[in-house]
């Protein structure tokens, strides 16, 4: 606003100072400058005038302002050519490099002859209320969290107490929203500093920094001069105060210096400043200094989890709120988005969330085929360096994507697929859910292809394991392997575990195989495999950041020698269901010839019942591999044939034979019956 010396005319202009509409209004109230008028009425000094302020405390400079008579005469000298009238908003954030962190003050009360008027040397200036965060944010609408409300009761509660608080958590659960939002929803003043923001090159210059951060805190409580909490946030803090371990030398000496002299500074403000909060945020706290997380310290621990199926679909309907009530799905849209994203923490959902949008808007498609087309480019954090993780098209990969075997799919999706979605009908029961089965039969039979559309249609995440992925040269790195593949499956519950030739993995303690030099790795490998099985093989600072659901692990094992499994595995409580997985018999290798079908075009001559019936002792894979050299033969004999006919089959069944014996088919049934004694 400029004053025009010779006319006495001044004008309000939007980005210095908004007029208000009323007397009376609100400072927090949205304003739009919709007319320029002349003030024609004599411009006076001021008497008196109150201003409410907003700060930005990470420009603010607290050392130029020891007390609030200094911060009065930066107002005066910020407005000595401003005229202004009682409820007008300043703006000050346009000069950010000279403000010195004032960023905008709101006239409450003007004292003079005139409506309109200036400060002048005479004009007594008084600060109202303050507001600790800039006048940007306090016009915007306050971003809606989802998910984390018994998180935001614990950190209010702790900060209402005057407790120091860790928070620990995933990178992209919210940590620094949460103490964000509810800092300037109480109007805190918070200070936002991180880890590597204090580490200097010279020895010396960090307990520097450190010192000079902690005396601009204590500057900053003696200028408010008010009893209301002030929040340090250190973010990344376990890189101020790591775990040491048994290094030694030059790193360790500095790296014991800083944690030390950082901990030394919350002692002794813990007893001379009973406002000043220090929040500290880690995604790490396996390598936190342990020192730091006692009593009297870093006090109260909050851990953010991984999100829950329910907190998901709650972070979800936070996404719908923030869009100024205007609905990008329906209710059940995102019932089924929160189910599919198993695994995705608050960050990775909102842009899954418009990236799904986008895909609908791109390609005109519904949502169930932009979902997937999202996923597929947006995989979650925690699975992308996972070991044997298995991508699945859940749309499509069923229970029913193979023929047959109806019996043994509704025994599995009652043990399974409807133990996950609807617990508390088996909880009525006082039934807990299973926690492995184990998948047997002849080779070719369909084990590992029923694992993997159990967990696609179940909604699992899956991953498999090998002995070939497992076993190495190195000691312990199978062990290691073991627990990391369980952590993650535990991260990104519910999941499916799925242990291929499990016999080869970890035998049988009792069994002649276990002799010799490779009992050791094959016994360090069963008793980790035991361990995570049994859910006390994780390590508990990994346990505190799991989500509700990392108690929902299935492990899905198949061998084709159920006898070299160990006795430990098949006790109750591990791999408790035993199922046989048969040769097909014939009808059931009609219906897979049939499904089989569905993708090769047949001449109206092939009766695939015929065909089941000459194929006795066919597996699945037998039966695969003769429809494809049937097609393969229709090529060989002209290349523009459109369809297989009968005579091709007759021709495949030349080359094909069945890989099972009758004697192999018979042992399994015999396995099963001494099994039910």
């Amino acid at each position: 606003m400029e004053r025009n010396s010779s006319h006495r005319e001044g004008y309000f202009a939007a980005e210095a100072i908004e007029p208000p509409e009323t007397d009376d209004q609100d400072p927090d109230g949205d304003r739009t400058l919709v007319e320029i008028v002349p003030v024609r009425e004599q411009i006076v000094n001021f008497e008196r005038v109150v201003f409410d302020l907003w700060l930005d405390l990470s420009h603010l400079r607290v050392e130029l302002m020891m007390e609030k008579g200094n911060l009065k005469q930066l107002l005066r000298a910020f407005l000595v050519r401003s005229f202004f009238c009682r409820g007008s908003r300043i703006n000050l954030s346009c000069v950010r490099d000279r403000n010195l962190g004032v960023t905008g003050a709101f006239v409450r009360e003007a004292v003079g002859t005139s409506r309109y008027g200036c400060l002048g040397v005479e004009t007594d200036i008084d600060i109202g209320d303050i507001k600790y965060h800039p006048l940007e944010s306090s016009r915007k609408k306050r971003k809606s969290l989802g998910g984390l409300e018994s998180s935001r009761v614990q950190l209010a509660a702790a900060i209402a107490n005057r407790s120091s608080v860790l928070i620990a958590g995933p990178s992209g659960t919210g940590k620094y929203s949460l103490v964000k939002s509810l800092a300037v929803e109480q109007n805190y003043p918070l200070f936002e500093v991180r880890g590597l923001h204090f580490v200097r090159s010279l020895p010396g210059e960090t307990e520097a920094e450190l010192r000079s951060t902690f005396l601009r805190l204590r500057h900053f409580e003696e200028l408010i001069e008010a009893d209301l909490p002030i929040l340090l946030l250190v973010k990344d803090i376990d890189m101020i105060c790591p775990k040491v371990g048994q290094k030694k030398g030059v790193d360790y000496t500095n790296i014991a210096r800083i944690s030390s002299q950082f901990i030394s500074l919350l002692d002794q403000y813990a007893i001379s400043s009973k406002n000043i909060i220090i929040v500290g945020t880690t995604s790490r706290i396996e390598d936190l200094d342990n020192r730091l997380r006692r009593p009297g310290r870093l006090a109260r621990e909050i851990t953010l989890g991984m999100p829950a199926k329910e907190q998901r679909a709650a972070i979800l309907r936070a996404f719908e709120v923030n869009a100024d009530g205007y609905s990008c799905f329906t209710a059940e849209q995102l019932e089924e988005l929160a189910s599919r994203t198993t695994g995705y923490v608050g960050a990775e959902l909102e842009l899954l969330y418009h990236n799904v949008i986008r895909e609908m808007d791109a390609k005109q498609c519904g949502f169930t085929e932009a979902l997937t087309e999202a996923q597929k480019k947006h995989r979650p954090s925690s699975l992308k360096n996972a070991i044997g993780f298995a991508g699945s098209d859940a749309g499509s990969l069923t229970l029913d994507s193979f023929g047959g075997m109806e019996q043994l799919k509704s025994l599995l999706r009652l043990c399974i697929v409807e133990q996950l979605k609807h617990p508390e009908r088996f909880h009525r029961l006082g039934i807990h859910p299973l926690k492995g089965i184990l998948l047997y039969g002849p080779p070719g039979c369909a084990k590992t292809t029923l694992a993997k559309c159990l967990a696609a249609e179940s909604g699992m995440t899956f991953l498999s394991l090998s002995a070939a992925e497992i076993y190495s040269p190195y000691v312990g790195e199978a062990e290691r392997l073991i627990t990391k593949v369980f952590n993650e499956a535990r991260m990104n519950a519910p999941a499916a575990v799925f242990l291929d030739e499990i016999d080869s993995l970890v035998g049988n303690r009792g069994a002649a195989g276990m002799a010799g030099n490779t009992s050791a790795v094959n016994m360090g490998v069963l008793s980790t495999l035991l361990l995570e099985i049994d859910g006390i093989g994780q390590a508990q600072q990994t346990a505190s950041a799991l989500s509700a659901d990392a108690n929902r692990v299935v492990v899905l094992a198949a061998t084709n020698r159920p006898d070299m499994v160990d006795d430990a595995l098949l006790r109750p409580g591990r791999l408790t269901k035993l199922i046989h997985v048969p040769a097909p018999d014939e009808g059931t290798r009609l219906s897979i010839l049939r499904k089989i079908a569905e993708g090769i075009p047949l001449a109206p001559d092939v009766d695939l019942t015929v065909v089941a019936a000459r194929t006795e002792r066919f597996s699945g894979a037998d039966l695969n591999n003769l429809c494809c050299q049937a097609a393969l033969a229709a090529a060989s004999t002209n290349l523009e044939a459109t369809e297989v006919t009968m005579a091709n089959f007759e021709e495949a069944f030349q080359d094909v034979r069945p890989s099972l014996t009758q004697k192999q088919i018979d042992w399994f049934y015999e396995f099963e019956a001494n099994k039910q004694r």
